[in-house]
């Protein structure tokens, strides 16, 4: 059988966007907060400076990733342990927020919006369901910064629904 790709339609990105964020490490349901007027990531000032130590393979593996990045538009994700780990401060030096507050949530899906100018395979409106990195963050938000190496397009063999789940 021979599946079509999906392509969904994009309007505009804003400026702006809700996210949840961990304000401080601690217990999950006190730490985390939905706020609104949060930047929307951008692939044009993508830094990372983490203001906490965090150990210098962790930051070099962060670095590169950084050249393989695309915007998309959330629809679902999933909060694993390793965000649980994360808001905890158990795993501070390995997958600890660079600064706060950060956005938790490192699995997710959603609308391709913006890929690097030579992206070969991802194109604005594929569908994709994408996994993290180094580390689970920048997920749970209107808009995501997600990696080319860890994503995936989700094919059209039923519903939207259905493929998000």
């Amino acid at each position: 059988m021979i599946m079509q790709e999906t392509k969904l339609t994009t309007s505009t990105t804003p400026s702006t966007m809700k996210a949840v964020q961990g304000k401080n490490y601690g217990d999950i349901d006190e730490m985390l907060s939905v706020q609104e007027g949060v930047p929307v990531p951008s692939l044009q000032n993508d830094k990372y400076e983490p203001t906490e130590p965090i150990h210098p393979l962790i930051r070099y593996a962060t670095r590169q990733d950084r050249k393989t990045h695309m915007i998309i538009k959330t629809l679902a994700v999933a909060i694993a342990p390793g965000d649980c780990r994360v808001l905890s401060g158990k795993t501070r030096e390995f997958q600890g927020p660079p600064t706060f507050p950060y956005i938790p949530g490192g699995d997710c899906c959603g609308i391709v919006v913006e890929t690097q100018p030579n992206e070969p395979y991802f194109n604005k409106g594929d569908l994709v369901a994408a996994r993290f990195t180094v580390a689970p963050r920048d997920a749970m938000a209107e808009y995501a910064r997600v990696s080319t190496t860890v994503c995936e397009k989700i094919t059209n063999t039923n519903t939207k629904q259905h493929n998000i789940s």
